[in-house]
């Protein structure tokens, strides 16, 4: 979906967000789009991945946080919970004339578990014939079915009839799966107001999934899988190898599943890879933990801003750029070239009308100051040296050997 917060200049900034998202990387997006307030903001639906929600089930601007528990909620569906849920949204449709409110759809997916399902019933006649076959229809109804021949056009009317009956009086719905029934016992699990987890966070500056290599040894391989928060001492690295039944930390695979700075999740996988271990991972996470200690929120978003422009820093040097950032300026209403011409021109000149800046020379003007290495706008803001030096640049070829890894042409 698309975000953006509610003012006259909301649009220069509005940032894509593909829920379900992490804590980390729903409010960077927040940073981004310069919302501070995720359940009052501007937001439209783009795509929707989930084939039984459609956009005007949910509709514009809703609580962002409620949407996210909304999707986190569809990504543990099972198969059955899935056909419920269809069948769920079908017979809610019938009662809003336009938008189902969040509340109740969350709490739909929380009560796929009281349908009755039938696979691959399509059809009144094909529920009737599992209702007969069942014997779940009434004592006169099957004694009646029992006096017809099987398959003869008179049994099929009946078998429609009752089908269509029992439909009507338990209201239930063909899906494109099936046909469902919904239950009685509705448990209404979330409440708005209420304490509820909209994130499933445990707060580390990193977090890895860790697993155990394979080996082509279907009697030594397995699927097991832990969660190693970074920073962690040897203790804690020990203790998920034998969660997953390994000998050692050679035996394991770490992925990076969560960081505090999105960004850099790749850097972190980029640095396991590379050097064969989670040391480096480990001293970035201490890194950022430390600082995270002394840093206000202006500086976080600071180096989220200098990482961005610095073109696909390693690990090391993320970690180098933690420090000094008070030779740098971030100023976060400047989200357009334009924009950066008054700041340049309004040093000098401070009573130049604003009519000189809304136009496509003064873009053209600022991209070219730009394109000079000492100022770039990121998503968070224009951000530049206080002493006018160049930004810091990385190398691209550092960028390409890491994206040839993620590609699948791993090599160790």
């Amino acid at each position: 979906m698309e975000i953006s917060n509610k003012t006259p200049k909301g649009y220069e900034t509005a940032t894509v967000l593909e829920l379900p998202a992490t804590w980390a990387e729903f409010h960077d997006a927040l940073e981004k789009a310069r919302i501070n307030d995720a359940r009052d903001c501007h937001n439209e639906l783009t795509r929707i991945e989930y084939p039984g929600i459609q956009r005007g089930m949910i509709g514009d601007n809703v609580n962002l946080y409620e949407l996210n528990l909304l999707a986190q909620r569809l990504t543990m569906l099972s198969e059955d919970d899935r056909m419920g849920l269809d069948g769920l949204l079908q017979i809610e449709s019938r009662q809003h004339t336009g938008p189902i409110p969040l509340p109740r759809l969350i709490n739909l997916t929380y009560n796929t578990d009281i349908c009755t399902l039938a696979p691959h019933v399509f059809t009144v006649q094909e529920l009737g014939a599992l209702l007969y076959e069942s014997e779940v229809l009434p004592k006169e109804a099957i004694a009646l079915l029992d006096t017809t021949e099987s398959g003869s056009a008179f049994q099929n009317a009946l078998l429609k009839v009752f089908g269509q009956k029992h439909q009507e009086d338990f209201d239930g719905v063909f899906t494109s799966r099936g046909y469902v029934e919904p239950g009685n016992d509705f448990k209404e699990v979330y409440r708005r107001g209420g304490i509820m987890a909209y994130f499933d966070r445990l707060g580390a500056p990193v977090e890895l999934e860790v697993s155990k290599g394979f080996f082509n040894d279907p009697s030594y391989d397995n699927d097991q899988t832990a969660i190693l928060n970074l920073p962690a001492e040897n203790a804690d690295i020990w203790r998920v190898v034998g969660e997953v039944d390994a000998a050692s930390v050679d035996e394991c695979s770490f992925r990076c599943i969560d960081c505090e700075v999105p960004s850099l999740r790749d850097a972190v996988d980029d640095a396991i890879d590379w050097e064969g271990g989670i040391d480096m991972a480990n001293e970035f996470a201490k890194n950022l933990a430390q600082n995270k200690r002394v840093w206000d929120e202006a500086d976080r978003i600071k180096y989220k801003a200098l990482l961005s422009v610095a073109r696909h820093p390693s690990l090391q040097e993320a970690i180098g750029l933690m420090h000094g950032l008070d030779q740098y300026e971030l100023r976060p209403e400047i989200a357009e070239p334009w924009d950066y011409t008054e700041v340049v021109l309004r040093e000098k000149y401070p009573d130049l009308p604003e009519e000189l800046f809304r136009t496509p020379q003064a873009a053209r003007i600022g991209q070219k100051w730009l394109e000079k290495g000492d100022a770039a706008i990121t998503d968070y803001g224009l951000i530049r040296r206080k002493d006018g030096s160049p930004l810091p640049c990385f190398r691209q070829d550092q960028a390409q050997k890491a994206q040839l890894q993620r590609g699948g042409m791993k090599m160790r």
